[in-house]
């Protein structure tokens, strides 16, 4: 998907030139903190699905785990990208509709489930029950993200990353019913 994205935006980028350094620089001030702190949330998503297959000894929850991480990192490296299309691209991105409070209150929380399990002091059970409420945290934030873009290609890029925190959700539900 992420090489589809880059077609596109070199396209856009093509047809669309830059409307002036002002409104570039505006850009850039709201939208690429928001996206490197997205990322790093991501990573501290990662690193709790890392924790989570260092708890198990059953393989397919350690397979599970360690495929929700995968797609965690690559969430992070898609939000990554997404700074150099606010510098190439202004013009793709709208209003800004992301509400930093929650963005930073979910990598809180992310933070201190991160550490609780490294430190032993909550379950396993627990542990995928608290992954599971942040991912679905997590959708929301994604979803609402979407109504920054004008361009089609990078809402339903937004959309997915949500569909996967969804995916990640219903998978957590399993596993904490098979987990009694």
């Amino acid at each position: 998907m992420f090489l589809i994205n880059k077609v596109y935006i070199s396209t856009l980028l093509r047809d669309n030139p830059i409307e002036g350094f002002h409104r570039r620089e505006n850009m850039k001030m709201r939208l690429i903190p928001f996206l490197e702190e997205a990322a790093v949330l991501e990573d501290v998503v990662a690193d709790c699905y890392r924790a989570l297959a260092g708890m198990t000894a059953n393989d397919a929850l350690l397979r599970d785990f360690r495929q929700f991480e995968r797609e965690e990192l690559n969430h992070a490296r898609i939000l990554r990208s997404g700074k150099n299309y606010v510098l190439k691209a202004p013009d793709a991105f709208g209003k800004e509709n992301v509400d930093e409070a929650e963005l930073h209150s979910g990598l809180a929380a992310v933070r201190a489930a991160l550490e609780q399990i490294r430190k032993g002091s909550i379950g396993l059970r627990e542990a995928v029950g608290r992954i599971r409420d942040l991912e679905n945290q997590f959708e929301k934030i994604h979803l609402d993200t979407v109504m920054i873009f004008n361009d089609g290609t990078l809402q339903e890029l937004f959309r997915q990353l949500g569909r996967d925190d969804r995916d990640h959700c219903q998978a957590l539900e399993e596993i904490l019913k098979t987990l009694g």
